[in-house]
């Protein structure tokens, strides 16, 4: 088309609308730039653009002097931007030369229809940019705030700033109905379309529902409000369908379907504004961005009822103030001005600053309603485009420089530009998602390209998808007759062509058996294990066995040997051809690495049982029986004078061969009807191949294998099984075959209980003899026959105590025969031999057994019996030994810990001859010999060291204050004075201790000057030390004169209460200690030797019985209750 053909703006504002379709363009002179001054533009006149192919696309660098570029590069980037020159010019001449103000906004139809609405209230419309009408009637409603075509682009929805909506016919722009919302209260912000309905967002936060009637002919509407901006504003809305409706407030999703309502709670700052958009018209998935974060929300409406649930979340680089969906793809304008696309693809956002976005902030501010707006709207309003939407698959943004259009690239100008700036890998991939004969004429180029550059392949992403597609594309003759003539010798290209024979990707265009075996010789250098997987893996077309064979056993390849016997005459027969391969002597016997077929051999063989090809493919389901059954015969058939591969399999590496029969055992041929019969064949034969085998380790795998076997049911009970069991077993001396017969024991028993006793002697070894006595009861004859076993292993042991535990009605007292097992008990296991006895045992047969023991042992079982609390008599005595002669540091915690467990003159008498000289005074104060104490204190204290004395100082000052009650006065105060006199400093508060015995004048003649008193007194004063004392002296004499009370009143002992160690009830715990003042204690509180009063407390406990309330029964005769009102005390509490 003629670009002077199109009319202008003014012509089109002065003529009828109604006339535009029958305009003449012939009455129109040629405009000369000289006379309208029009500036000289570089960029293509609208002429040439009309003109040109429409295949051939500008490629606008937009902001030239922001954004400078190489011309000559070129751009790899999946998206397309185009300006639209022809309507962007007119935009600009009709805002310049016809008032029509700023554009403000942008709606984009189906078949080339574009609409822009200006500041002034005008509408441009275009059809292929061209202009066909414009509207400038409606000047007093405000500024275009938005437009929206319908679905078939016929009807054009347009909002104004003062709130009215019109309804425009678009192919001639004639106004079919006008709207009025709610009058000009509020502004309108968006409209779109809900099928044949609209719907209206204004600036009060309302959604309304135009619903488009014709009653009669006359064209008129139903308005109906959606949701009240009174119950928090919306600020974004989308239409999936004329059914569902997604709301945004500034916190909170609404979803509204089918006259329902379901909402999400959004978090994020108050700051950022959340963008909402549907999947598809026909998904009910939608997506919601706020902030850094987007998720996708799945709608469901089951039976009228309405869910929405969070699906997936992802955190975005950029805060998102649009989202839409561009080929498939979630496409972002973040508020840095970029475009992003989430998808692999792209990686770096496309810059859009330099196009000047339009936004509707004034709008949003109420600029045409007198500032009638919330600020939850004017924050809105900060982050809201003004024309921007997705038609046909091509966004279009409207800003300052005119209407920028974005597409996505085709995918071969992309491959292309990628190959010219050397990004191959990228290049590849694109092809490798391409199809048709462009690409693959594209992709032969690149081939051939890559040939003269074999160094390129080195690079093993590039490798993998070169061979990727050529592959795909059919060019097997590039790959082989080009790249692999000049690049063979790359190691990544090599190994990619192996990956892909392995995967399966040659198997419908096989290379040739002379580019198979240069591809094998390849591996053999590079990477030797894939050889034997590509042999499997290519069909038997592609390979010449002859040559194969020889340059794999020349290289000893074993696992490509097998493979192309296998690909010949099946698994079995690779067994076959890999048994002369086998080095019976090979160094894995000895733990080396193996150099000959027997590890080749094992897996040819695991993938013969298991129906496998020799790639590990498992083959049909029919075929499997026969392979199976046919692996099975070759496993266990000799032929030829050479040995079965099952024999060679544990005459090369035993363990190996074992293992894979133990992961076979599950499946058939060893399950299913003949299960049992094929694992009895597999086991007769091990054990027939145990006669050759010298080494000990390697015939006890195979003897475990089979007693598991047997042990768990997998092998039947058959008698000459059993019977060659026990001969290996008999010539496999150790611990290992001794459980291997108990395994198979253990199954006799279980099945066949009345044999055990028939196979009690045929294996006479201690370890079995008594585990069968065990079984049998025989208790004596098993403790000793186990302690005929040398050096029991700790399994041994653990057998043992479990069977010592769960008999725990075996008697190991003096007159026992178990008691001569204790000493031997103790030595291996002193704390579990110490919880199998009972008090009745411990009383009769401890001392004794502990003298037997030596002096480790001993003390380690009376330390555990310490701990049960079963240490008491002459074992405690015995222990209190041991204890001085290895561990003295430990006596005096013992005496002072646990008072009366050792009679105190046996404690004497052994503290004296052998044990530390600090636990003396404790023993003598024991015994009663309080002055004895006194004075091996005093000698303590004067060896001592000065940094020990005053510690050593305290203790003699409490030996005196704790025996002082309990003697005569006399001898008290001889105590204190001998204390006072020896000792150049002592504590405050014993001071105090001292006064009660000793007369303030008599205490300052006997101890010391008085200086040296006055200062003492003053210490205590000063501090809390004499209070305390003071209490304790009061409580005592307190104590005592409660003792003497009782005794003369003959009453009985009152344990009811309080324990006066710990201050809970007496009746919280079993087990109390009385003592003789009406004073009880807890049995496991902190013990102490002594009352307060200086009697020495009772041993036994005795147990309360639980304290029952006593409860008055309310008679019942009248129907009167007289009931007592609560009664407060002072403080007012109830």
């Amino acid at each position: 088309m003629d670009l002077l053909k199109t009319p202008s703006i003014p012509s089109l504002l002065d003529s009828d609308i109604e006339s535009v379709g029958s305009f003449r363009y012939d009455d129109f002179e040629e405009l000369d730039e000289v006379e309208y001054a029009l500036p000289v533009s570089e960029a293509p006149t609208l002429e040439e653009v009309l003109t040109s192919d429409l295949d051939e696309h500008i490629e606008l660098e937009v902001a030239e002097e922001v954004v400078e570029k190489d011309t000559a590069e070129p751009t790899c980037s999946s998206l397309q931007v185009e300006l639209l020159h022809a309507v962007s010019q007119q935009v600009l001449q009709a805002e310049e030369r016809s008032s029509a103000g700023s554009a403000t906004a942008l709606s984009v139809g189906i078949n080339g229809r574009l609409t822009v609405g200006t500041a002034h209230g005008h509408l441009l419309s275009f059809h292929d940019q061209t202009l066909r009408w414009v509207c400038n009637g409606h000047g007093e409603c405000g500024a275009v705030t938005c437009l929206a075509y319908n679905k078939d682009s016929t009807r054009l929805l347009v909002g104004y700033g003062r709130g009215d909506v019109y309804q425009y016919e678009s192919i001639r722009g004639a106004v079919l109905r006008k709207i009025t919302l709610g009058g000009d209260t509020w502004g309108t912000l968006r409209v779109t379309w809900a099928g044949t309905a609209g719907l209206a967002l204004d600036t009060g936060g309302s959604v309304w529902l135009i619903r488009f009637i014709r009653p009669l002919g006359v064209r008129t509407v139903k308005i109906s409000c959606l949701f009240s901006g009174a119950r928090g504003e919306v600020i974004a809305m989308s239409a999936r369908c004329p059914k569902f409706l997604a709301l945004v407030t500034l916190t909170r999703l609404i979803v509204v379907a089918g006259g329902q309502a379901a909402g999400l709670r959004l978090g994020g700052h108050p700051d950022t504004m959340p963008v909402i958009e549907w999947y598809d018209p026909n998904s009910r998935l939608l997506v919601c961005a706020r902030g850094h974060a987007l998720q996708w929300l799945n709608v469901t409406y089951i039976n009228n009822k309405l869910g929405v649930k969070p699906l997936k979340r992802i955190d975005l680089q950029s805060v998102p103030l649009w989202l839409g969906w561009l080929g498939g793809s979630i496409t972002i304008f973040d508020t840095d001005e970029n475009l992003r696309i989430l998808n692999d693809d792209v990686s770096k956002p496309l810059d859009l600053s330099s196009i000047e976005p339009v936004y509707a902030s004034a709008f949003f501010k109420g600029y045409w309603t007198d500032g009638r707006v919330s600020q939850a709207m004017c924050k809105a309003g900060e982050t809201a485009l003004a024309g921007i939407c997705i038609s046909e698959g091509t966004l279009s943004i409207l800003g300052r420089k005119g209407i920028t259009r974005i597409s996505l690239r085709d995918t071969l100008t992309r491959a292309r530009a990628f190959i010219s700036s050397g990004q191959y890998y990228q290049a590849l991939k694109l092809l490798s998602s391409s199809q048709g004969p462009k690409a693959k004429e594209l992709a032969s180029e690149f081939v051939v390209t890559l040939s003269d550059r074999p160094h390129i392949l080195s690079n093993k992403n590039v490798a993998v998808q070169i061979v990727k597609v050529c592959l795909k594309l059919g060019l097997t003759d590039e790959l082989w007759n080009c790249l692999w003539e000049k690049s063979s010798r790359e190691k990544a290209f090599v190994e990619a062509l192996g990956d892909a024979a392995v995967r399966g990707d040659m198997s419908e265009n096989p290379p040739t058996p002379d580019f198979t075996q240069a591809l094998i010789e390849a591996l053999a250098d590079f990477e030797p294990e894939l050889v034997e997987r590509v042999v499997a893996s290519l069909p038997l077309t592609a390979i010449d066995p002859h040559r194969a064979s020889l340059f794999t056993r020349e290289r000893k390849l074993w696992r490509g040997v097998g493979a192309i016997a296998a690909a010949i005459d099946g698994c079995s027969g690779a067994m076959r051809e890999l048994v002369q391969y086998v080095d019976l002597e090979c160094a894995v016997r000895t733990g080396g690495e193996c150099s000959c077929a027997g590890g080749a051999l094992v897996l040819a063989a695991a993938d013969a049982l298991a129906a496998r090809s020799p790639a590990a493919r498992p083959l049909p389901p029919h075929a499997k029986p026969s392979a199976r059954h046919d692996a099975l015969h070759s496993l266990l058939h000799d032929e030829e004078g050479r040995p079965c591969p099952l024999r060679v399999m544990v005459t090369h590496e035993t363990s190996a061969a074992v293992r894979l029969l133990e992961q076979c055992t599950r499946d058939p041929p060893f399950a299913g009807p003949l299960g049992k019969q094929n694992r009895l064949r597999v086991a007769r034969a091990l054990l027939s191949y145990t006669d050759g085998i010298q080494e000990a380790d390697r015939r006890l795998e195979i003897l475990e294998f089979i007693t598991t076997q047997l042990g768990n049911g997998s092998l039947p009970l058959d008698q000459e099984l059993i019977q060659k069991v026990q001969d290996v077993v008999e010539t496999t001396p150790g611990e290992r075959s001794d459980r291997a017969w108990l395994a198979v024991l253990l199954r006799i028993r279980m099945q066949r209980d009345q044999l055990l006793p028939l196979y009690r002697d045929h294996i006479s070894t201690p370890r079995v003899l008594w585990r069968v006595d065990a079984l049998l009861d025989n208790h004596d004859l098993a403790l000793k026959e186990f302690f005929e076993i040398d050096n029991p292993s700790e399994q041994d042991i653990n057998e043992l105590f479990e069977f010592l535990h769960s008999n725990r009605g075996l008697d190991f007292g003096a007159n026992s025969e178990l008691h001569e097992y204790l000493p031997a008990l103790i030595n291996l296991r002193p704390e579990a031999t110490a919880s199998l006895l009972n008090d009745e045992q411990a009383l009769d047969t401890l001392p004794a057994t502990l003298q037997r023991l030596k002096a480790e042992p001993a003390l380690e079982f009376g330390k555990c019996l310490l701990n049960k609390s079963r240490l008491r008599g002459d074992a405690a005595t015995i222990y209190l030994q041991s204890l001085c002669e290895l561990r003295p540091a430990e006596v005096k915690s013992f005496l002072v810990d646990h008072p009366g467990i050792v009679r105190p003159e046996d404690a004497l008498t052994i503290v004296k001859k052998s044990g530390p000289k600090n636990a003396e005074p404790i023993c003598l104060e024991a015994t009663g010999d309080h002055m004895g104490a006194l004075e091996a204190s005093l000698r303590l204290i004067k060896a001592a060291p000065e940094n020990s004395q005053g510690t050593l100082a305290s203790e003699a000052s409490e030996l005196c204050a704790r025996v002082a009650p309990t003697v005569p006065r006399s001898v008290a105060a001889e105590m204190w004075t001998r204390l006072l006199r020896s000792i150049e400093a002592i504590p405050p508060q014993m001071l105090f201790e001292a006064i009660a015995y000793l007369p303030l004048e008599e205490l300052l003649l006997k101890t010391c000057n008085s200086a040296q008193v006055q200062r003492v007194l003053a210490d205590g004063a000063s501090g809390e030390a004499m209070w305390r004392c003071a209490k304790r002296i009061a409580g005592r004499e307190t104590h005592e004169a409660l003792r003497r009370a009782l005794f003369v009143a003959r009453r009985g002992i009152a344990v009811r209460g309080r324990c006066v160690r710990c201050g809970t009830a007496l009746d919280l715990r079993v087990g109390v200690r009385t003592a003789h003042c009406a004073r009880a204690y807890h049995a496991d509180c902190e013990a102490y030797p002594f009352c307060e009063c200086g009697t020495r407390l009772p041993t036994e406990v005795i147990h309360l019985p639980p304290l029952h309330p006593h409860r008055i029964s309310v008679s019942q005769d009248f129907n009167l209750l007289v009931v007592a009102p609560p009664r407060p005390d002072l403080e007012g509490i109830v």
